[in-house]
C-alpha cells in the first residue's frame, strides 16, 4: 500500500488494475469496513482498467486526525489521494458511509467523471438515526469489541446469516483492528452530515448527463429499499441495480453485484478519450 499524510495522520490506499479507455475507478468502504471490503467484488472488474482503494480515516491502516471525521474532511481526503496520482475525471463509488463522502466529494470537486452509491443514500440522518448514533459512541466508549461484534451480524440478512459465518466472522476481525478514536469520529461525522439529495435531482455538470449509479438491496435493513425507493428514479440517476440481499450485498450477492458495478463502469468508456 501507498500512503500521503494529511493533516499529520497517514492515508493508505492500494492502486491495482492496468490503464484503459476507462476512466480510473475509486472505491471507498463503509463504516467499520477498509480497503479490503472490496476484494471479493474487485477479482473480475479489475482487469478492466486501473482501480483505487483508499481507507478513510480511522479505518485500516489510515490514521486519525480529528475527533469528528466529516464527510467533507473524508471528502478532501480523497481528493488529496486522486491530486497525487493524477487522475483525471475518476469514477468514485462508496459503500454507505462512502457513499456519503462520494457525494461530499462530488459537491466539493469538480474532478469527478461518475458518482456511484452502493447500499448507499443522500439523505441526512433523521433525529431517530442521530439518537442512534449517540447510543453507538456510548457503546463504543463502554465496550469497542462488543459493539463490533453485535452491530457487524446486523448489517447481513437475517435469513442468509447462517451460511455466512465466515464471512461475518473475518469482518468482525477486521473492525476489530479499529481504534475507539477513528470509530466515534466516523459515528459524529455521519450524524452531522447534510442532506445530498438535490446533486442526484439537479447533478454538477461533471456529472451530466445522467453519470451518477445506484446500486440498492431489497432486504437492507440500514438503508430501507421503501427509501431508496423515494430518490432512485430523480434525473441524475442513469444506472440502477436492485439485488434481492441487503445491506453487505458485496459479499453476500458478491457476483450480481460486481457484474452491475463492471457494467456500469464501462459506460463510461468515452469521458477520457
Amino acid at each position: 500500500m501507498d500512503s500521503i499524510q494529511y493533516q499529520g495522520a497517514p492515508v493508505f490506499y492500494h492502486v491495482t488494475g492496468a490503464p484503459s479507455s476507462l476512466p480510473t475507478l475509486v472505491l471507498l468502504h463503509g463504516f467499520l469496513e477498509d480497503s479490503r471490503m472490496w476484494d471479493r467484488l474487485i477479482g473480475d472488474f479489475k482487469k478492466l482498467g486501473n482501480v483505487v482503494r483508499i481507507d478513510l480515516p480511522g479505518h485500516g491502516q489510515s490514521g486519525n486526525f480529528s475527533e469528528v471525521h466529516s464527510m467533507e474532511d473524508m471528502a478532501d481526503v480523497v481528493h488529496e489521494v486522486i491530486s497525487v496520482l493524477g487522475l483525471k475525471k475518476p469514477v468514485v463509488l462508496g459503500h454507505s458511509m462512502g457513499g456519503y463522502v462520494a457525494l461530499a466529494y462530488a459537491e466539493l470537486y469538480e474532478n469527478i467523471g461518475g458518482l456511484g452509491l452502493f447500499f448507499s443514500t443522500p439523505y441526512a440522518d433523521s433525529q431517530a438515526r442521530k439518537m442512534m448514533r449517540d447510543k453507538a459512541e456510548v457503546l463504543v466508549l463502554q465496550n469497542r469489541n462488543a459493539f463490533i461484534r453485535a452491530a457487524i451480524p446486523q448489517l447481513f440478512s437475517a435469513e442468509l446469516r447462517p451460511g455466512l459465518r465466515e464471512v461475518i466472522a473475518q469482518q468482525i476481525d477486521y473492525s476489530l483492528e479499529m481504534s475507539v478514536e477513528g470509530i466515534v469520529a466516523a459515528i459524529r461525522g455521519m450524524k452531522s452530515r447534510v442532506d445530498r439529495t438535490r446533486l442526484l435531482i439537479d447533478p454538477p455538470k461533471s456529472l451530466q448527463p445522467q453519470k451518477i449509479g445506484v446500486f440498492a438491496g431489497e432486504s437492507d435493513t440500514v438503508i430501507p429499499i421503501s427509501s431508496v425507493r423515494e430518490w432512485i428514479d430523480a434525473p441524475g440517476v442513469g444506472y440502477q441495480f436492485i439485488s434481492s440481499h441487503g445491506h453487505m450485498g458485496h459479499l453476500s450477492d458478491t457476483e450480481n453485484c460486481a457484474a452491475a458495478v463492471a457494467e456500469w463502469w464501462r459506460s463510461f468508456s468515452e469521458i477520457n478519450e
